[in-house]
């Protein structure tokens, strides 16, 4: 038997993720010269883009703490585990998995980090946020069901 889930919790960082998208995306519509033309848009990107890689993690070590009571050595292990264990598609893992090592790169190497790549990243792949909660809600409800 599985140890309950604290659905708040998945709701509030569910939440979160779909709001923090919304800014990128709202920042990520101007043109490149209108985005870079203000470096403040750089950093609030950078900085959204780490709420949401943060607010996927938690839910990832929130989920498998519950279904199989270990905890990940790494952000790159937690979405991994949630593939392996069904919660998460193979696609939506592997983005995920891309976002925890680019996070390690704007956090520990920040200074190897291309401006230009960090608007390219926010604008093709902030989506993949959206598409992990809305597999984690789907899995959710079946989940439910299933109890």
């Amino acid at each position: 038997m599985s140890v309950p889930l604290r659905t708040e919790h998945l709701q509030e960082r569910i939440r979160e993720i779909r709001a923090y998208v919304e800014r990128i995306q709202r920042y990520t519509a101007l043109s490149d010269e209108a985005f870079f033309a203000d470096e403040r848009n750089l950093y609030t990107v950078e900085h959204l883009l780490l709420r949401c890689i943060e607010a996927a993690a938690s839910i990832c070590s929130h989920i498998m703490a519950r279904i199989a009571r270990s905890a990940p050595s790494s952000y790159v292990d937690c979405f991994e585990g949630l593939r392996e264990a069904g919660v998460i598609d193979d696609e939506v893992a592997a983005q995920l998995m891309r976002a925890a090592r680019f996070r390690n790169m704007l956090v520990h190497h920040y200074w190897n980090v291309d401006e230009r790549q960090v608007l390219q990243i926010a604008r093709r792949h902030a989506e993949d946020f959206i598409r992990f909660t809305d597999q984690i809600v789907y899995w959710q409800k079946q989940r439910e069901r299933e109890e």
